[in-house]
């Protein structure tokens, strides 16, 4: 149980990646207050857990009861997206493109919730996984790696002025990249073999 709780944890923090939340709220902090930042990153981190702990619960029901999609598909669908995602990363250094300034502000909450919390990566591993463990252990492991992306949203300032000194956080995103199409092509190969 706590084998399989660790293994989630990881798998989820990995797919949060808080090093992109780190960029984007280094790009936000240049127009909001320290205040605003932190309230952004709470609501996100919120809304983030309802949205995923919802699917952890009640998305295989949605997916295959009335959608009629069944979880091999997801995988293989949601596995090549991940794959897509972390080779845009190891190409570009980069997890999205830029943001207006001028949308900054007003879609803050929103991209930073949905989709870069809970995106098409986050919500099919909280569904896939929920298949394979107790939906408990798994939205338990969503939580923990919540929390630890929310810690670091806390600090993005602080912490994204470290890595820009010392150029890290190309590199950062190339590595995350890499791991991320490796856990779509895990999620691939699962779903074929389903």
């Amino acid at each position: 149980m706590i084998k399989i709780y660790i293994d989630n944890f990881i798998i989820f923090i990995v797919l949060l990646n808080p090093i992109s939340k780190i960029l984007f709220l280094l790009l936000l902090s240049e127009k909001v207050s320290k205040s605003e930042l932190r309230k952004i990153a709470l609501n996100a981190t919120i809304m983030g857990m309802i949205i995923l702990g919802t699917f952890a619960y009640i998305g295989s029901f949605i997916l295959q009861s009335i959608l009629h999609i069944d979880i091999a598909s997801l995988q293989i669908a949601g596995g090549i997206i991940l794959f897509l995602i972390g080779l845009h990363a190891l190409q570009k250094g980069e997890f999205f493109g830029k943001v207006k300034e001028e949308e900054m502000r007003d879609v803050a909450t929103v991209p930073l919730a949905s989709p870069l919390i809970a995106g098409p990566a986050t919500i099919t591993a909280s569904i896939s996984q929920s298949t394979l463990y107790n939906p408990h252990i798994v939205t338990a492991s969503i939580c923990s790696a919540l929390l630890v992306n929310f810690l670091i949203m806390l600090f993005s300032v602080e912490i994204g002025s470290i890595l820009k000194k010392y150029h890290l956080m190309g590199a950062l995103i190339r590595i995350n990249g890499l791991f991320i199409a490796s856990i779509g092509i895990n999620m691939v190969l699962k779903g074929f073999k389903f």
